[in-house]
C-alpha cells in the first residue's frame, strides 16, 4: 500500500527503483489519472541497470530559477536531479504528494521531433494525477519542486 503522506511527511524517504523495468510499466503501477503518451521506453532510456534504494529530496528554491539554475543549485547541495525511473517509483509510493506541488525529474530530457527538450513532471489537483512532460524554455516559477538524489 501507497504511503499517502503530505510532502512534510515524505520528503527525504526511501523509494526502490528498477531501471530494468519498461517505462511503460512503471507508469502503469504508477495508476495515473493522465499519462502523456510520449513518456515511454522508446524516447527515455537510462544508463542505469538493477535495482536501487535512494531517497528522494524535493528541493524548493522559493523563486523562479532556470533550468541550469536548479542544476547549479542541486550540484551545490551535493544532488543531482532524478531521473524518469526515479521519478515514477516516488510516484507510485507517494501518489498524494504531487497534489501539493508540481514535482520534475531534471535527469531525463526528450527531444521532440519540433526540437522542444522535455522534462518528466508531476502534477495533480481537482483534474486528478498526472504525469505530464514540461518544456525546458525559460525559468521555473516558485511552485515547482525538483525531485533530487544524493550523490
Amino acid at each position: 500500500m501507497a504511503n499517502r503522506g503530505t510532502a512534510s511527511q515524505v520528503a527525504g524517504s526511501y523509494i526502490s527503483a528498477n531501471y530494468g523495468m519498461s517505462v511503460e510499466d512503471a507508469v502503469a503501477l504508477g495508476r495515473y489519472d493522465w499519462a502523456n503518451s510520449d513518456i515511454a521506453s522508446k524516447n527515455f532510456s537510462t544508463k542505469r541497470t538493477g535495482k536501487a534504494n535512494l531517497t528522494i529530496e524535493l528541493p524548493h528554491f522559493n523563486r523562479t530559477i532556470s533550468t541550469e539554475g536548479a542544476l547549479r543549485e542541486l550540484d551545490r547541495m551535493g544532488m543531482r536531479s532524478a531521473e524518469l525511473h526515479e521519478l515514477l517509483a516516488f510516484g507510485e509510493k507517494y501518489p498524494d504528494v504531487q497534489r501539493e506541488f508540481p514535482i520534475v525529474a531534471l535527469g531525463s530530457v526528450w527531444r521532440s521531433r519540433d526540437g522542444g527538450r522535455h522534462v518528466p513532471c508531476l502534477s495533480g489537483g481537482g483534474s486528478g494525477r498526472s504525469l505530464r512532460l514540461r518544456w525546458i524554455v525559460s525559468g521555473w516559477n516558485d511552485v515547482y519542486r525538483f525531485a533530487a538524489v544524493r550523490k
